[in-house]
């Protein structure tokens, strides 16, 4: 019979029945660290990671918020939400009953991880679909705007024609910047003086 030294001290009818030590396989409390190690890491990368895109829209004409809610890296939506505004109610209320919003994007978003937490965020101008959203209005700003207007389908075709920026070589782009220029310039005054646009200025616009 063969020495075994894990065993020196079993009597020989219990070395058939004795375990067999595998050195291999690590102590229970180093497994049990394992698993909570990877426990932990994997909740840091929940709450870390942000699976989820939270971008924002403002419709141009009545200035209503709409949010989205995206799968990072695949862009499947998840849900939405429209948001009414002082301005979208007066809108609704004092010029058209129902019209087909006109989504702007604003170029901030935000990434939330798989708990909704906030876990990132994102600041570029290739978020936004429009240099509307440079103006920075806010829903209190456009209302003012329309009020100050001297009729509110002025304020429509001139929010209309700034939602959508054209080439930068285009002969429209350079009619849309001189009004960009003009409007922003009013804005920044606090909308001090006159309606700085002729009426019908816009409808010669191509689109």
């Amino acid at each position: 019979m063969e020495n075994n030294p894990g065993h020196l001290d079993l009597p020989a009818d219990q070395l058939a029945s004795a375990p067999v030590l595998n050195s291999e396989s690590p102590p229970p409390r180093r497994r049990r660290f394992g698993r909570w190690l990877k426990a932990i890491l994997l909740l840091l990368f929940l709450l870390i990671f942000p699976l989820v895109i939270e971008t924002y829209h403002k419709c141009v004409i009545c200035g209503m918020r709409h949010t989205e809610w995206r799968i990072i890296g695949f862009g499947w939506l998840l849900s939405s939400r429209d948001h009414a505004t002082p301005c979208s109610d007066w809108y609704r209320a004092e010029v058209e009953p129902e019209h087909q919003h006109v989504w702007a994007r604003v170029p901030y978003a935000e990434g939330r991880n798989v708990f909704g937490m906030k876990a990132g965020m994102y600041q570029d101008g290739s978020l936004a679909s429009g240099p509307f959203s440079w103006l920075m209005l806010g829903h209190h700003r456009q209302l003012a705007i329309y009020q100050r207007a001297p009729d509110p389908a002025q304020a429509r075709a001139l929010f209309s024609k700034l939602a959508h920026f054209e080439r930068d070589d285009s002969k429209t782009r350079k009619e849309q910047d001189a009004i960009y220029n003009r409007l922003n310039t009013w804005v920044n005054s606090g909308l001090d003086g006159p309606w700085p646009f002729k009426e019908g200025e816009f409808s010669t616009m191509k689109r």
